[in-house]
């Protein structure tokens, strides 16, 4: 029997078993929506597997491996260098599969500035693999442009993976106060998100005014609050301050309590999924947080934001809206909701699932059936 290492990180995180906020963070590599497309090729590729490191030997994986499978996301970016990664890659002489690659660019400019070692990186998986797959048509368009021509655009593979036994939703009646929002943002500490108004800034203070529950993936420091067994000293009066103008919250305190009663933060997909019984709808900027969702049967609504957004609800068909257009308050949140057509996502993933399959066969990767 082929055995196929995959480079992930882990399937899931026992936060008991880590002993500090920094490694936890670094475990699901700053963003719990890792996790989603992780487990979704763990679970499509058959047969036996073993997870590979970010280090590994190119050596010992030509010697012990039929091949190697390497889930991506937004790669094709001028913030992230994959110099290591190529000079691993292109140690291997067994095939490597990178799936849904995508492009991270404010505008479909056409012109990302990506870094020679993620070119190096993307040009050896090329060479070994063939095909890549790719989350929409403008990453696509970007490797034809750099003459890597074999790419096929399968979306993200998470879009393929049902994370619980479900029913499609069909057109809704939502109860605002039953949602569950979610919005982009890293580190606090970088002043122009607490500063400058944004769909991003706006969803955080309607779920602190509103009280309505809020999805952490990357919020650094609402997620240390959550884990840490002492927060009391996490952050100084310069860090509280951002925060409290995130949220355009009055005191620490009250902020402190929003975030402990109302933030939720998951390092288990299928915990993360059996949560979503308790809300009738997802509203937000978070690809991962939408299609746990909708893969979940909860409805679902994105507030597209770049091209690495967009080009990925075009493709797969998420309901969504524009963030330079759409007006951010409650009614319009419900009638987005209640107005979206569901069927038209479910009915678009049954035919990208055939060509995501294809893809898979044309590699020579056992699928299961999913």
């Amino acid at each position: 029997m082929k055995k196929y290492g995959i480079l992930s990180i882990q399937r899931r995180i026992d936060q008991s078993q880590v002993t500090t906020f920094d490694n936890l963070y670094h475990l699901v590599g700053q963003n719990t929506g890792n996790l989603l497309f992780t487990n979704a090729v763990w679970n499509q590729i058959a047969g036996d597997k073993v997870r590979v490191g970010f280090t590994f030997d190119p050596g010992q994986l030509n010697e012990t491996l039929d091949g190697l499978v390497i889930p991506a996301a937004n790669w094709l970016s001028p913030h992230v260098d994959f110099t290591k990664l190529a000079d691993l890659v292109e140690g291997l002489t067994i095939p490597v599969v990178l799936v849904g690659l995508g492009a991270q660019d404010q505008t479909f400019s056409g012109t990302i500035d990506i870094p020679a070692g993620t070119e190096r990186f993307v040009r050896a998986v090329a060479d070994r693999s063939a095909s890549i797959s790719v989350r929409g048509h403008y990453t696509k368009a970007i490797l034809e442009r750099l003459g890597i021509m074999d790419v096929v655009v399968t979306g993200c593979p998470s879009l393929y993976n049902d994370f619980r036994p479900f029913d499609a939703p069909d057109r809704v009646r939502v109860r605002l106060d039953k949602g569950l929002l979610h919005s982009t943002r890293f580190s606090a500490s970088h002043v122009p998100f607490a500063q400058n108004k944004s769909v991003h800034r706006e969803i955080l203070r309607l779920a602190y005014a509103n009280r309505i529950d809020l999805l952490l993936q990357s919020e650094r420091e609402e997620m240390a609050l959550l884990t840490a067994t002492d927060s009391s000293s996490l952050f100084d009066e310069e860090l509280r301050n951002l925060l409290l103008e995130n949220y355009s919250a009055p005191d620490w305190a009250s902020l402190e309590t929003f975030v402990k009663s109302h933030c939720r933060l998951f390092f288990d997909v299928d915990l993360w999924s059996r949560a979503l019984e308790q809300y009738d709808y997802a509203f937000g900027t978070r690809l991962h947080g939408t299609i746990m969702a909708l893969n979940s049967g909860m409805p679902a609504f994105m507030i597209h934001h770049d091209s690495r957004t967009k080009e990925l609800c075009d493709f797969a068909g998420i309901p969504s809206a524009d963030a330079q257009t759409f007006r951010l308050n409650l009614n319009n949140i419900r009638r987005s909701i209640e107005r979206a057509d569901f069927g038209a996502y479910y009915t678009r993933r049954n035919i990208n699932k055939l060509t995501y399959k294809k893809f898979l066969q044309s590699n020579r990767l056992p699928a299961r059936d999913f």
